[in-house]
C-alpha cells in the first residue's frame, strides 16, 4: 500500500493506524469533513477518484449511506476497502465467545447502526473487508479507551465497580492498528473478528490496568453485569492481553 485514506482521525483507532502506516513508510491521507462532506455523494466519489488511494480504511462515525458510497467507489476504482465495525453488533441477550458463523442480534442503536453499515458495505463491494473489534486498551489517558473509562469512573464515584461476570471483547490499541493494516494489505475479502481477550473478566483486566498505570484506583468486584461478548477468529493474529498484562 502506497497511499491510504483514513476516516475518523479525530477518534481513537484511526490515529493509531496512521502512526503505524507512517512507520511503515506509507503515505496517509485524512478525510476532512469540512472539505468533503460525507453527505455530498458526488463530492465523496470525486474525492476518492482524484486521490486514488491504494486503500481506504473507514473508522469514522457517519451515515450508512456514506459507508456504502465509499465502498462502491473503491470497488469501481480498484482500491481496497476496510470497514472497522464493532463487537457491539452482538446484543446483550447473546452470549459469546462469538465466531463469524454467529448471527448478530444488536440490542442498542449503536449496534444496529454498525450492522447496517456492514451490510451496506458488503452489498456495494464484494471485495470489501469488514473487521469487528472490541473495546480498545491504551496505557494512557484520552480517547474512547478502557483506561480513560476507568479513570473517569474513579473520578466520578471515588471507586470503580468492575464485574467479575463480564468478559469483554478487547485488545490493545497499537496491536489493533497492526492487525487491521495486515488485514487490508493481505487478507481476502470477507468478515473477520479481532479480539485479544482469551478469558479475562472486566474485573481482572481493571485490576491489571490499575497496576500497570500505577493509578491507585479503588477497583471493586461486582456481579451486576453478566455478559460474554468475546470473539474468536483464528484468521487474525492478535496479541493476547493476558501476556501483555502480565498474566501467566
Amino acid at each position: 500500500m502506497k497511499k491510504v485514506l483514513l476516516t475518523g482521525m479525530n477518534g481513537t483507532v484511526a490515529p493509531a493506524i496512521a502512526e503505524e502506516l507512517r512507520r511503515r513508510g506509507c503515505e496517509v491521507a485524512a478525510w476532512d469533513r469540512s472539505t468533503v462532506s460525507p453527505d455530498d455523494r458526488e463530492a465523496v466519489a470525486r474525492f476518492i477518484r482524484e486521490l486514488k488511494p491504494s486503500a481506504l480504511v473507514h473508522c469514522a462515525m457517519g451515515s450508512p449511506q456514506w459507508s456504502e458510497d465509499m465502498a462502491r467507489v473503491c470497488a469501481e476504482e480498484g482500491s481496497k476497502f476496510l470497514y472497522v465495525s464493532s463487537a457491539s453488533v452482538y446484543g446483550t441477550q447473546q452470549q459469546g465467545p462469538f465466531t463469524i458463523e454467529d448471527m448478530p442480534e444488536p440490542s442498542d442503536d449503536y449496534g444496529r447502526y454498525k450492522l447496517e453499515c456492514e451490510q451496506r458495505v458488503r452489498a456495494a463491494n464484494d471485495q470489501a473487508i469488514v473487521v469487528r473489534i472490541g473495546w480498545q486498551i491504551a496505557l494512557r489517558r484520552g480517547g474512547n479507551n478502557m483506561v480513560e473509562h476507568l479513570a473517569q469512573k474513579q473520578a466520578e464515584h471515588g471507586h470503580v465497580d468492575a464485574s467479575t461476570e463480564w468478559f469483554p471483547a478487547c485488545s490493545f490499541l497499537e496491536d489493533t492498528a497492526r492487525v487491521l493494516i495486515g488485514a487490508v494489505d493481505g487478507l481476502p475479502s470477507g468478515l473477520y473478528l479481532l479480539d485479544g481477550n482469551p478469558r479475562l473478566s472486566f474485573w481482572e483486566i481493571a485490576v491489571a490496568l490499575n497496576r500497570a498505570m500505577q493509578a491507585a484506583w479503588d477497583i471493586r468486584p461486582s456481579r451486576d453485569f453478566r455478559w460474554n461478548n468475546r470473539m474468536e477468529d483464528k484468521s487474525l493474529q492478535c496479541l493476547s492481553i493476558t501476556s501483555a498484562l502480565g498474566f501467566q
